[in-house]
């Protein structure tokens, strides 16, 4: 990803990957301080640009009338679009749910929500906009090639490698929900807001139901059944795992009680825990476990069932997604009786593993 596209999410996840770069004998120090300074350069754009749009809204909030001169063109966007919603209850918007330009769904004044649903291994995949409506495709080496001694008289030997193609169809995905009724007294922007939320949420959670089921369909994956959830488990796991040059950094996905399982695991002959598990701040979804020198990130998913992980590289993961997703909501019928707005949002897109051994499907019986 470009760095002049990045948000502070992908600034600080690229930064902890540098880090772990870092380590490596071989890193090219140079570049890796050149790129270190970009992101810095990145971070600190971002931020200016949070505090202008904060002072934008205090002015716009306070009445000031100087503001209308200068509202910036995402406002004027926003306007139009919660307007649009407004009066025809249907808008269209160009993004990708992965990239940051949909922000994570935050709670919405006088509503009560579920506790986050941990759908964040949409943000770590590869997600790619196109247009139309034509297949994805994407080749990988199944095998490398293969030498053998020359020897005078006979047949060369030796092996090519083996090469393949993955295919990507467009898939269309509904989601459906309903919002208070009450989100309609809000300013046309936040009403704009609540609606996107809720629509927009259950994209999120749809992309990653997709995205797991198809890394554990996936021919391309790598099926382990032998790394038990014990005081062996994160150096099996790591160590049993080659990665790919330029795909990005690894990470575990799981499910809640596996984590907790993992937790649990002493040592023979004391009662310390093995692993030492550190959230991300302010979520217990997302963070690392370590033990000793050995660590990983993880991610709680759940889509994943008790006993069954992910592990790899989810850059190896393609989300193309084709065309805008459309957000509709209807106050009729069943929903005007009870003071309720239906909201269905709509996105094509689909994903797969493409590359070989990219990621790890883990099982215990």
């Amino acid at each position: 990803m470009d760095i002049d596209k990045m948000n502070f999410d992908d600034v600080e996840k690229r930064m902890s990957e540098i880090k772990e770069e870092l380590e490596k004998d071989d890193a090219d120090i140079e570049a890796l301080e050149k790129e270190v300074n970009q992101l810095e350069a990145r971070k600190k754009q971002l931020k200016e640009s949070a505090e202008k749009r904060k002072t934008l809204m205090q002015k716009v909030a306070s009445g000031e009338g100087e503001i209308v001169e200068t509202r910036t063109t995402e406002t004027n966007g926003l306007e139009k679009r919660a307007n649009e919603l407004i009066e025809n209850g249907h808008i269209t918007k160009r993004a990708l749910l992965s990239t940051g330009k949909i922000a994570k769904p935050t709670a919405v004044g006088g509503i009560s929500e579920l506790a986050d649903v941990a759908s964040d291994i949409v943000d770590d995949v590869n997600a790619i906009e196109l247009s139309g409506n034509g297949t994805w495709e994407v080749g990988y080496q199944k095998t490398n090639a293969t030498a053998e001694d020359v020897v005078d008289g006979n047949d060369l030997g030796g092996t090519g490698a083996t090469f393949d193609t993955v295919k990507i169809t467009p898939s269309e995905w509904s989601v459906f929900d309903t919002v208070s009724k009450q989100v309609k007294k809000m300013t046309p922007l936040n009403y704009l807001n609540a609606v996107e939320n809720a629509a927009l949420s259950a994209l999120r959670a749809k992309a990653s139901d997709k995205i797991v089921a198809s890394v554990k369909a996936s021919a391309l994956a790598e099926k382990r059944t032998t790394v038990a959830l014990d005081q062996d488990y994160l150096r099996n796991l790591v160590l049993g795992f080659r990665a790919i040059k330029n795909k990005g950094g690894v990470c575990l996905y799981i499910a809640q009680e596996d984590l907790s399982a993992l937790g649990k695991v002493r040592g023979t002959s004391e009662k310390k825990a093995i692993y030492e598990i550190s959230f991300d701040p302010n979520t217990t979804l997302s963070g690392t476990i370590q033990d000793g020198g050995t660590i990983t990130r993880f991610r709680i998913l759940d889509q994943l069932e008790k006993g069954t992980q992910l592990f790899g590289q989810p850059l190896t993961i393609d989300m193309p997604m084709w065309d805008d997703y459309t957000i509709d909501t209807d106050e009729s019928g069943e929903f005007f009786k009870k003071n309720v707005i239906a909201v269905r949002g709509l996105q094509t897109a689909n994903a797969d593993l493409v590359v070989f051994h990219g990621m790890q499907v883990i099982t215990q019986a």
